[in-house]
């Protein structure tokens, strides 16, 4: 549809200016377009890598913030003068206002400016940094952030989603100042506030942690489906917006600023929509024994019919049978687990645990008397029905491993950090020293004689394993599943040209992909593709908040 030369790059001479009108000749190129389909042209160019596909929340608490070129789109204005007076009449393309250098003030006032019409509304992110980090001219920092809400505050009830993310004292008091005054959000739909900053001792924790949390929006946002808190609380109590949810995040929460049971049952139970649900070092206040805390017994359960998916990171084994065994999750498809630095055995056991067990020793003590399986909803049975199963991190026994992708047979989509579990977690897939032990002994528990894993697996991302263990999985896999279940796969690896001659085995994989025979001539393909990251496997991004002493002495 489009020439070769209405390229998007300003350096195109010939398409800066009007092209010459021949009246013998009608125009057959791009300027013959209606204005009304190069306008929509613009929208779905604006609309390109959409940042809101996967998930409503731009800024994650592990790793910083991915900016997509999409976002400079409006560099349509400049191509030439019938280009930039359509682009000006198309409001849309002037509603994304990121803001993460002193720069882009400015570009946000203008934008402002051509979007005028009361009818579309503004998706903002304001990305600022600690003093220490901050370099005037470039970086935002308070004084900056207050002329950014200056500028926004006048629109705000035409603001839509809200991101901003501080990182230290000064910000803070600035974000908490505009918020508490800026009057309802009528059409704001997703809502993010990221808080975190190396308190760097007791004294800097206990100031950033000491002030009650505030009203913000007046407490009036009836629109509101998607709140994600990091490092930031709210009065619970008296927060009723939030309610209705489709997607909720918290994260980077010390006990004592977490929500008590009661606010956590009535926020998720008001949210019968709820399609995902983070929990990253966070969730509800634990128990001390007084009624403000108490949990509701087990036997008033929480029913969250739509919730899809759900994610624990670093959070207590105990803790997490506490919370999910009040639940009923009969939709879950998505679950991620990134859980270190503790013993999740009894953890990975109660989700795989059949009614008739009982819970391991090492958590009874923790749970109420033996009513949890009175539901006709067990953990076991929602997570036989997952179809993704992401494990970024996880220490437990190898039986239980065996026994959680024992259960999950359904699954469709595998993506594991193996560098980040046990070094006997790959073994089960290449059937060698005890690992096969314990498979088999899952299998003649559960009364099976077909020994290969998850035959229903589509996509197997992977990290942490070498081209020669990922061959020798290759060859297992294959002979192991019967002619009726073999179909092709895809596997995904850590790989990048950067990475090439390191690993020779890998390197062919990735050129040449895996072919293996299934009889009478025939042939099954394994697709291997790619991903990579710059932050090496064995240690945290560069972005990963790390816990402080008081946060440790906390959990």
């Amino acid at each position: 549809m489009l020439c070769a030369k209405s390229t998007l790059s300003p350096r195109c001479s010939s398409c800066r200016e009007d092209p010459p009108m021949n009246p013998s000749r009608p125009p057959t190129d791009i300027h013959a377009l209606p204005v009304e389909l190069l306008t929509w042209i613009f929208e779905l160019g604006s609309a390109f890598d959409y940042p809101y596909t996967k998930s409503p929340f731009l800024l994650k608490p592990d790793q910083a913030f991915i900016y997509l070129p999409s976002h400079n789109f409006q560099v349509v204005a400049h191509v030439c003068r019938h280009w930039r007076a359509v682009a000006l009449r198309t409001q849309h393309l002037w509603t994304t206002l990121h803001i993460r250098e002193e720069i882009h003030i400015e570009r946000a006032e203008e934008y402002i400016s051509r979007c005028s019409a009361s009818i579309y509304t503004f998706d903002i992110l304001i990305d600022t940094v600690a003093v220490e980090d901050h370099i005037p001219g470039i970086t935002l920092y308070s004084h900056e952030l207050e002329r950014i809400f200056k500028l926004l505050l006048p629109v705000v009830h035409r603001w839509r989603t809200f991101h901003l993310k501080v990182r230290d004292q000064e910000c803070k008091l600035v974000a908490r100042k505009y918020l508490t005054s800026c009057g309802p959000g009528p059409k704001l739909e997703t809502l993010q506030l990221y808080h975190f900053e190396d308190f760097r001792s007791s004294d800097g924790l206990y100031r950033a942690t000491y002030k009650p949390p505030v009203t913000i929006f007046n407490n009036a946002l009836p629109c509101l489906k998607n709140v994600s808190l990091i490092g930031v609380n709210l009065p619970w109590k008296e927060s009723l917006y939030l309610t209705k949810l489709h997607h909720l995040e918290l994260a980077l929460h010390l006990d004592s600023v977490r929500p008590p049971y009661r606010w956590w049952d009535r926020m998720l139970r008001g949210s019968p929509n709820l399609g995902s649900l983070s929990l990253h070092y966070s969730g509800p206040k634990k128990q001390d024994g007084s009624s403000e805390l108490s949990w509701f017994s087990i036997d008033k359960k929480i029913s969250l019919p739509k919730l899809h998916e759900l994610s624990f990171t670093d959070l207590d084994p105990d803790f997490l049978c506490r919370l999910l065994e009040r639940l009923q999750l009969p939709s879950l498809k998505r679950l991620m687990l990134d859980l270190r630095e503790q013993d999740f055995t009894p953890f990975i056991d109660f989700l795989t645990s059949p009614p008739e067990h009982p819970h391991p020793a090492s958590i009874s003590a923790t749970l109420p008397p033996p009513t949890q399986h009175l539901s006709s909803e067990l953990p076991v049975q929602y997570i036989g029905r997952l179809e993704t199963l992401i494990i970024r991190g996880l220490d437990c026994g190898l039986t239980n491993w065996a026994a959680l992708l024992r259960t999950t047979q359904s699954l469709r989509a595998l993506d594991v950090a193996f560098a980040k579990t046990s070094p006997d977690f790959w073994k089960l897939f290449t059937h060698e020293g005890d690992a096969h032990v314990e498979l088999n002994r899952c299998n003649s528990a559960k009364g099976r004689r077909n020994p290969a894993l998850l035959p229903h697996l589509e996509v197997f991302t992977l990290s942490g394993v070498s081209g020669k263990d990922i061959l020798s999985a290759l060859c297992y896999r294959f002979r192991c599943l019967s002619q009726s279940v073999r179909r092709s796969e895809k596997w995904i690896v850590r790989w990048s040209d950067r990475r090439r001659r390191q690993d020779p085995e890998l390197d062919a994989l990735v050129d040449k992909g895996y072919w293996t025979p299934t009889g009478k001539d025939a042939t099954v393909k394994v697709f291997i593709d790619t991903f990579d990251y710059t932050e090496d496997i064995e240690g945290a991004d560069d972005e990963t908040p790390s816990t402080s002493d008081e946060e440790e002495d906390e959990k």
